[in-house]
């Protein structure tokens, strides 16, 4: 009964805790615009499904989809809603992002504490890396949220000892794992399978259950997981044939994982070491606190670290090193490994307020990392301020030479703090009392004062930088005004075409299809499209001649360092 009590009042919470995540991705400026962002360069698949093409949609103008199309479904069920709008692309994303932070955090409450699991969800959602995932309209947070739920229900189903399921329970856990693999073998291809195979395996290894690795339940799961995800492989196969396999398994799979001088591809090719700065910097600022969950878990005679907090490690390793491992190491793909680090985060900060004073390096070890988020929350703060007073010193100053983003983040930045933004001051003031409460948490030594704190600087700093920051340079990139003044200026029912490098959101924000020119010159047969986009750079780069038959109509203004964009016009030939 009291068990029945407790699974209640854990799953009221998790729902709860989806909740505070979705408003807290929904203040996230969801309805900013898209400028070049990976999944608006995808969004034509969107299109292609809402046009009928279900099982093999394409990207318009482009190939078939490199993934199977579980994102473009569901993006397209969100469009038939909310319309073709940014929030509509980018919802999928943010549910699954909320539904990853309610399923985490109920894993560690029922495994180890209510409270370490409050902390594994904040410290998730909180983390730069995981926000900016899920306000990205493609697959990836949705393939984190099958992982994690594939992961966290193989670990429930294969516990040993006391806490061990029931038969029927251990069963349903099963179910559910082989239903998460075949989700995520259908938003992102074999992974979905890999990854949570990795991390049940890896467990079972270092805990010597080597015989439970050949349980004919587990095989079960990944057979019948394996076979959800191979349903649409085998449709797809119907529509694409050979081309098809072609470009699933051999281009986008395995040209990807192998070096490139046996054959690789040279996309996203980076060393051994690349996702190690990035998980940290991208976890930020609970990643300071990684040293002390070290310590917590170092092996010692008098006490055992609990079970899931193993697997959690395992499952961590498992899936760092498998993609450490690969040669295509785009940065987006190390997102899976964040919910069972968020998971460690949460128990290290839950154990700090039971270890008392007889681990004197892991209270020192902690200690050190809330001093280091407070000088930094304080000095960023400080920062803030002073933009209000004096401004910002001149680019041309630094030692260093700014990239073109980074010097339109600082000209917004200055800009906020001439204006004296609202966003602005509230980011301020937040990090400063994130600040004091972690200075206070140090002099009391309370531990929940300093988590508190830093979940204070991280979850301001994210609201200012993905609900400011970020919309106000998206409003000087984008082009989707000047895709409506090209819809408006081309007479009805006329073909427009596009010469050079795609511009995804000129395809997103276009209400008229805008179609690739590979290869163009004046009075070409068949006739290309009348009305044409290129930038202007390219268009000044033409021969005369080639230029001889276009006429520059209508001009985008420079929003960003490729330069203004034209729509151009073919002039009839002279008889």
């Amino acid at each position: 009964m009291i068990d029945q009590i407790l699974r209640r009042r854990i799953l009221l919470e998790a729902t709860a805790v989806f909740a505070g995540a979705m408003v807290f991705l929904i203040a996230l400026a969801p309805t900013a615009p898209f400028t070049r962002e990976l999944g608006v360069c995808e969004s034509g698949a969107v299109r292609d499904v809402l046009a009928g093409n279900i099982i093999l949609p394409r990207f318009i103008p482009g190939p078939m989809v490199h993934v199977p199309p579980l994102y473009w479904w569901t993006a397209a069920l969100c469009v038939r809603v909310f319309g073709w709008t940014e929030i509509a692309l980018r919802l999928p994303s943010m549910v699954a992002a909320a539904l990853t932070c309610a399923m985490v955090f109920a894993w560690i409450a029922t495994t180890t504490s209510r409270r370490a699991g409050m902390w594994a969800a904040a410290a998730l959602l909180c983390g730069h890396f995981f926000i900016d995932a899920a306000r990205q309209p493609r697959m990836d947070s949705m393939l984190a949220l099958f992982v994690t739920g594939a992961a966290i229900s193989l670990e429930r189903a294969t516990v040993a000892g006391a806490a061990a399921p029931s038969a029927t329970n251990r069963r349903l856990w099963f179910a559910f794992a082989a239903l998460m693999i075949g989700l995520g073998i259908l938003t992102k291809g074999i992974l979905g399978i890999i990854l949570p195979g990795a991390a049940i395996g890896l467990y079972l290894v270092m805990r010597w259950r080597l015989r439970d690795l050949f349980r004919l339940e587990l095989i079960a799961t990944f057979a019948v997981g394996l076979a959800i995800g191979l349903a649409w492989y085998a449709v797809a196969y119907t529509i694409g044939g050979r081309n098809f396999l072609e470009w699933q398994l051999n281009m986008n799979l395995w040209t990807r994982f192998i070096p490139e001088t046996v054959g690789g591809a040279s996309y996203c090719a980076n060393p051994f070491w690349y996702f190690a700065p990035h998980t940290i910097t991208g976890f930020l600022p609970w990643s300071l606190y990684l040293p002390a969950a070290a310590v917590a878990v170092w092996p010692r005679r008098d006490r055992v670290v609990p079970e899931p907090v193993v697997y959690t490690i395992c499952w961590f390793a498992a899936i760092f090193f498998f993609f450490s491992s690969s040669q295509g190491k785009c940065l987006v793909y190390i997102l899976p490994a964040f919910p069972p680090l968020a998971a460690l985060t949460g128990w290290t900060i839950s154990y700090m307020g039971e270890a008392g004073s007889e681990r004197r390096t892991l209270l020192r070890t902690f200690k050190i990392a809330s001093v280091a988020i407070a000088i930094g929350g304080f000095v960023l703060a400080t920062a803030g301020a002073g933009t209000f007073f004096f401004g910002m010193p001149s680019p041309s100053g630094f030692p260093f030479k700014l990239h073109p983003t980074d010097l339109a983040f600082l000209e917004i930045f200055t800009a906020m703090g001439t204006q004296h933004a609202l966003s602005l001051i509230a980011w301020v003031a937040a990090s400063y009392t994130g600040s004091i409460a972690i200075l206070l948490g140090l002099r009391r030594t309370s531990v929940t004062s300093q988590a508190c704190g830093v979940l204070l600087i991280a979850s301001a700093g994210a609201l200012f930088w993905f609900g400011a920051m970020n919309p106000a340079l998206a409003e000087r990139e984008t082009l989707a005004s000047f895709a409506r003044q090209v819809s408006q200026t081309v007479p009805p029912g006329a073909q427009i075409g596009h010469i050079g490098i795609e511009d995804c959101d000129l395809y997103f924000y276009s209400p008229r299809p805008i179609d690739p020119v590979f290869r163009f010159r004046c009075g070409a047969n068949p006739p290309l499209p009348r009305y044409i986009v290129i930038r202007r750079k390219r268009f000044e780069a033409m021969a005369p001649a080639a230029r001889a038959c276009l006429k520059p109509i209508l001009e985008s203004a420079p929003v960003d360092n490729a330069g203004p964009r034209l729509l151009i016009e073919q002039i009839p030939p002279v008889r």
